[in-house]
């Protein structure tokens, strides 16, 4: 895109602005308002804007799983204090 159209450009449309090697990007969004390169975000409006949330596949690390953890690691620790208890 020639820099005569870029100036032309209305306030709303704003460069990519990513880090880069070369310094900082001045790509111009696509229609979608992502940078073709860099991506980013979906946009809030959009229907699938919790998609960065979609990767949960186990939940081993969830809070409930947490927590269910350390209950299980209290209950053990107590069965052995019984079985040392009854062992002595």
């Amino acid at each position: 895109m020639s820099e005569i159209s870029r100036n032309n450009l209305p306030n709303d449309k704003h460069y990519c602005e990513a880090k880069t090697k070369q310094g900082i990007c001045k790509n111009l969004p696509m229609k979608n308002g992502r940078c073709r390169l860099h991506g980013g975000l979906t946009p809030k409006k959009h229907p699938n804007h919790k998609a960065r949330f979609n990767a949960l596949k186990t939940g081993r690390y969830s809070v409930q799983a947490k927590m269910r953890i350390k209950e299980l690691k209290n209950e053990l620790d107590l069965l052995n204090n019984l079985i040392n208890k009854v062992t002595d």
